[in-house]
């Protein structure tokens, strides 16, 4: 990847939605469809009347993608989360998971979403709180407590197994809530800015784990974020939000060698383009809004 990212830009225009795409030789060959995302909009009933906060979104993710979602504020990032996971249900539009199961259900945890705060149960140790999904499930305590230091192991977290959650920092807390969507065995990992209240190099640590993670486990995971940067050292391709109602706006398909290297000059320009547009949507709505 010693070509400059002017060099490998290639500008399509999207007829279906008109939405321009910034695509980039792809380091892989593209799999199969997981999850398809068409003509989908949902609305909220406020004291201000009713809010749309999507609007027409088509997306498709394929097996064992990376996707960050990135956006302003209320642009429905979190909502769309939400739908995928079917905590909520669309107004309008078909959200379809392709799964590997012959008959899949709710039960079985297709879909899991970790949380920005990681909802751990604070009466329960560590281990306790991985495998306490396996419980609900059935699985024989021995059974459970082996896979749920499987993933313990896999956060880097197995020696504090015993200890409560209280003993815990954020950035553990949140390896924690990991291991527990994890030993699931989800087909589909969604993420709702699991690193926003942490602090920068702690962020920056998760963020590296998670791309190791990522890289053993071969999930596909949809990651929600405001930060750019993060999203470009994550993502295999990022997918750009408007803001409300939330349409999308723009996608990069990123091919960048892995680890990725935050020193690696690709990167700095990636982030500085989609920044750029990022900023050029919110200028365009703020003076929609103004008039």
């Amino acid at each position: 990847m010693a070509k400059s990212l002017q060099t490998v830009m290639n500008l399509q225009m999207d007829e279906r939605d008109h939405k321009r795409v910034t695509a980039f030789p792809s380091l892989r060959p593209k799999a199969a469809p997981k999850l398809e995302i068409k003509n989908v909009s949902k609305s909220f009933t406020s004291g201000e009347g009713r809010i749309c906060a999507l609007s027409d979104i088509n997306l498709t993710i394929h097996d064992g993608e990376f996707t960050c979602l990135v956006g302003p504020s209320g642009c429905g990032k979190s909502t769309l989360l939400h739908l995928i996971a079917e905590l909520e249900t669309a107004d309008q539009g078909e959200i379809k998971l392709h799964s590997r199961k012959e008959e899949p259900t709710k039960e079985r945890g297709e879909r899991l979403i970790v949380f920005q705060e990681s909802a751990l149960f604070p009466w329960l140790t560590v281990v306790e709180n991985v495998a306490f999904g396996l419980k609900l499930k059935g699985i024989e305590y021995k059974e459970r407590v082996e896979m749920a230091m499987e993933y313990l192991n896999l956060v880097r977290l197995a020696k504090f197994a015993q200890c409560f959650i209280h003993e815990l920092s954020g950035g553990m807390k949140q390896r924690v809530a990991l291991a527990r969507a994890l030993v699931m065995n989800p087909e589909l990992l969604l993420m709702d800015e699991p690193f926003a209240a942490l602090d920068i190099q702690t962020r920056e640590n998760l963020g590296r784990e998670l791309e190791e993670i990522w890289r053993k486990t071969g999930k596909t995971i949809i990651f929600v974020t405001h930060n750019v940067e993060e999203a470009v050292n994550l993502g295999d391709r990022v997918v750009l939000f408007s803001g409300r109602p939330g349409t999308v706006r723009q996608e990069y398909q990123l091919a960048v060698d892995r680890p990725r290297q935050k020193e690696n000059p690709l990167l700095k320009d990636l982030i500085n383009v989609i920044s750029n547009d990022f900023k050029r949507f919110s200028e365009s709505l703020i003076n929609e809004a103004i008039g």
